[in-house]
């Protein structure tokens, strides 16, 4: 086998987990001494909750035998996909599955916010009053059981090498974490980086509560599909400091509790912006 093939098979899960909890706290201690936003942080109450979906995702989704992994290798013995049918070159089959990989996830996104059902699960991730590392993490279980069989099937389907799927599993944890990290980085930097890969500038439009914004910049990974697709939108460093974060509905601590978070795609929850019409409800 070639280096390529035997990669993965060195604990290669266990590699981007531990990637993305140290990237975590690296970045858990940045935000500490370059922050976008400091007014209503609220560690004390946010965290424990965010740390606790960590917990229970990471449970959940070792009990869904569907690893990305996993996946690629019955691919590559059976000869399914699209790749393994042409055979290309090592380099070049990594590169797709990258491109395929970030456009299904960017897609996914959307249909999270398009679909009423999908939306009331993906409501969750979006209900924190606040964005930073601890964000990257707060997802509904319901969600990420859905999420897995749509990536199995990608993978299949497209034939992914195994090396790719990890390889992209760690850009994707590392670039997730970097995105929903409270960070104000200088204008220059942002800019250059924001056409490779999502910065912490562009993610925090999309946690903005006004539909329009929050209704764009879907990549997770790769800026590309949402400048090509129409639905990339920047703003100045001194509005996203001023933007408020989560939900209009939720501008409270409600979202902090961890019974509130698991049972929020159940519920309807009422406004709490003035000048709503008491009583009036959002089911986007």
């Amino acid at each position: 086998m070639s280096p390529l093939e035997t990669l993965p098979r060195s604990r290669g899960e266990d590699i981007v987990f531990v990637s993305f909890f140290l990237t975590i706290a690296g970045l858990a201690l940045l935000e500490t001494r370059a922050a976008m936003r400091t007014q209503g942080v609220d560690r004390r109450h946010r965290w424990p909750t965010n740390a606790a979906m960590t917990a229970l995702n990471i449970v959940v989704m070792g009990a869904i035998p569907l690893s990305g992994l996993a996946m690629a290798d019955l691919a590559r013995d059976r000869g399914w996909g699209l790749l393994n049918a042409f055979a290309p070159d090592p380099w070049l089959g990594i590169a797709a599955s990258f491109l395929v990989c970030s456009l299904q996830s960017w897609a996914l996104h959307l249909a999270m916010h398009k679909v009423p059902l999908l939306w009331r699960m993906h409501r969750v991730h979006h209900s924190d009053t606040h964005l930073d590392v601890s964000t990257t993490v707060r997802f509904h279980p319901l969600e990420l059981a859905l999420q897995a069989p749509v990536g199995a099937v990608m993978i299949l389907a497209l034939g992914a090498p195994p090396a790719a799927v990890l390889l992209y599993g760690i850009f994707d944890a590392l670039v997730n974490a970097f995105s929903h990290a409270n960070l104000r980085l200088p204008d220059r930097l942002d800019r250059g980086l924001g056409w490779v890969i999502v910065t912490p500038h562009l993610h925090r439009v999309h946690h903005s509560p006004d539909q329009p914004e929050t209704d764009s910049n879907f990549g997770a990974t790769l800026p590309h599909w949402d400048r090509l697709f129409g639905t990339f939108r920047c703003k100045t460093p001194e509005a996203l400091a001023a933007q408020e974060i989560g939900l209009h509905e939720m501008q409270d601590r409600r979202g902090s509790s961890l019974v509130w978070a698991l049972t929020l795609p159940f519920r309807s929850i009422l406004r709490d912006t003035s000048g709503d019409t008491p009583g009036a409800r959002h089911e986007r």
